[in-house]
């Protein structure tokens, strides 16, 4: 039986807040968001392309698909207080994937038993800049809990906490630079909190970079291809 609660929408200092509770398998979209869009294929939950964005998603768990949120081609999105747990599944690439993009904010969510073979990250950007990612808990996923790729740059990732989470770095970037993929610059670690382990206790770094190939590409996962390093470790990092 399908479940689905209604969601209320208000307007907070200009930008658009929609808040609610999702039960698992529920229609999330019980109340639109500028720019929402069915999902492609994916098993994702919410999808917003395009839009005038400004707004908030909050206080919602998504859970019992491949993916949840799905944000392409649109500018200062917000997500906030939600629960992003047991997401798994064939084509499983992240909580929140965001891809051509900028201004994203997310914070104070929680990431928890995510997995999909080693892929399945909690944030996942692709062509993607400007944003940050700080406040978050994440914990038992088996892919890089934050994974940039494609030109992403000039994003943050601060004030989190990791455990158990990841195959090679709690921030990485993987890409084909073969194919025309570009690397990224600018992007920022600092002042995490997390124990020493990935995910199943595997020894991981803090970022990893430039990565190329791997996975279902035939060619080798190689590291820092790139000419300078995209992602950069500013300290204040912590081990719990």
């Amino acid at each position: 039986m399908r479940i689905s609660r209604t969601l209320t929408a208000t307007a907070v200092g200009g930008a658009l807040t929609l808040a609610g509770m999702a039960a698992p398998g529920s229609a999330v979209a019980a109340a639109k968001y500028p720019g929402q869009v069915t999902c492609p294929k994916g098993d994702y939950q919410l999808c917003i392309d395009g839009g005038p964005g400004n707004f908030t998603i909050s206080g919602k768990k998504f859970s019992g698909h491949d993916n949840a949120i799905l944000l392409r081609n649109v500018k200062k999105v917000t997500v906030s207080g939600n629960q992003f747990t047991n997401l798994s599944g064939s084509t499983g690439y992240a909580g929140v994937h965001v891809q051509n993009s900028s201004g994203i904010v997310i914070k104070n969510n929680t990431f928890s038993n995510l997995r999909n073979g080693g892929n399945m990250h909690g944030v996942y950007l692709v062509k993607t800049s400007s944003s940050s990612i700080t406040g978050n808990k994440f914990s038992t996923i088996s892919g890089d809990p934050v994974r940039i790729r494609d030109g992403s740059k000039n994003n943050t990732v601060s004030g989190n906490t990791f455990t158990g989470s990841g195959m090679y770095g709690l921030f990485s970037e993987w890409g084909r630079l073969d194919k025309g993929e570009t690397c990224g610059s600018g992007n920022i670690f600092k002042n995490n909190k997390y124990k020493a382990g990935g995910y199943g206790g595997k020894a991981i770094s803090l970022v990893k970079w430039g990565g190329r190939g791997g996975g279902s590409t035939g060619l080798k996962l190689t590291w820092n291809n790139c000419k300078k390093a995209s992602i950069v470790n500013k300290g204040g990092n912590s081990k719990l």
